[in-house]
C-alpha cells in the first residue's frame, strides 16, 4: 500500500513537473511573439521620429520622443534576451561601465519630464553635485542595469510631486559603490525621503 502511494505521489509530481513545463514554454512563445510584435510598429514610429530630428534639429519634444522610441526598442529586445538566457540560449554579458556617465545618460532621460512637472532633479557622487571626472567602472549588463536604473527613476517620478526632488546619486563605501534614487517632498511641513 506505500508503495503504491509513493508510485502515485511520484506520477502526480512527474504530471505537475510537465505541466510547468509545458506553461513556461507557452509564457516563453507568448513573450516571443508579443515582442516581434512590438518591434515593427516600434520602426515604422522611430523611421519618421529619426527624418524629423533632421529636418527640424534640436527640437525638444522630437528628441524626447526620439530617445524614448529607441529605450522602448530595446526594453522589446531584451524581452527577447532574457527569453534566450531563460531557454539557457544566451549568456550574461558583461561589460565594462562607466557608473558616472551611465548614471548621467540614465538621469537625461528624465530631466525634461521632471522640469516639465517642476520636480528639481539632481545628482549625488558622494555627497557632491559635482560629476566626478575621474570614471567608476564596474562590470555589468548594460541593459539589465538600465533597466534597474530607469525602474527606480519611474517609481520616483511616479510618486513625486510638483515642487518636490528626485536625487540619483551614488556613495563609495570602501570596496562597494551604492547607487540611489531619493524623493523628497513637503507632506504638512514635513520633508521625506526614500
Amino acid at each position: 500500500e506505500q508503495t503504491l502511494s509513493l508510485q502515485l505521489a511520484k506520477e502526480k509530481a512527474e504530471e505537475d513537473t510537465r505541466k510547468i513545463k509545458e506553461l513556461d514554454k507557452q509564457k516563453t512563445n507568448f513573450f516571443q511573439n508579443i515582442s516581434h510584435e512590438l518591434r515593427t510598429p516600434l520602426t515604422l514610429i522611430m523611421t519618421p521620429l529619426d527624418e524629423a530630428q533632421k529636418e527640424i534639429p534640436g527640437n525638444q519634444h522630437i528628441d524626447i520622443a526620439a530617445k524614448n522610441s529607441k529605450r522602448l526598442y530595446r526594453l522589446v529586445n531584451q524581452l527577447l534576451d532574457f527569453q534566450k538566457v531563460s531557454a539557457g540560449k544566451k549568456e550574461l554579458d558583461l561589460v565594462k561601465v562607466d557608473l558616472v556617465n551611465f548614471l548621467d545618460l540614465c538621469g537625461q532621460y528624465f530631466r525634461k519630464a521632471c522640469e516639465i512637472k517642476n520636480i528639481e532633479f539632481r545628482f549625488n557622487f558622494d555627497g557632491s553635485s559635482e560629476i566626478p571626472e575621474q570614471a567608476i567602472y564596474i562590470m555589468a549588463e548594460v541593459d539589465s542595469l538600465e533597466k534597474l536604473i530607469f525602474n527606480y527613476l519611474s517609481n520616483a517620478f511616479k510618486y513625486t510631486p510638483r515642487s518636490g526632488s528626485i536625487e540619483l546619486g551614488l556613495n563609495l563605501e570602501s570596496d562597494k559603490i551604492k547607487v540611489f534614487v531619493k524623493l523628497f517632498f513637503l507632506l504638512e511641513q514635513t520633508s521625506y525621503h526614500l
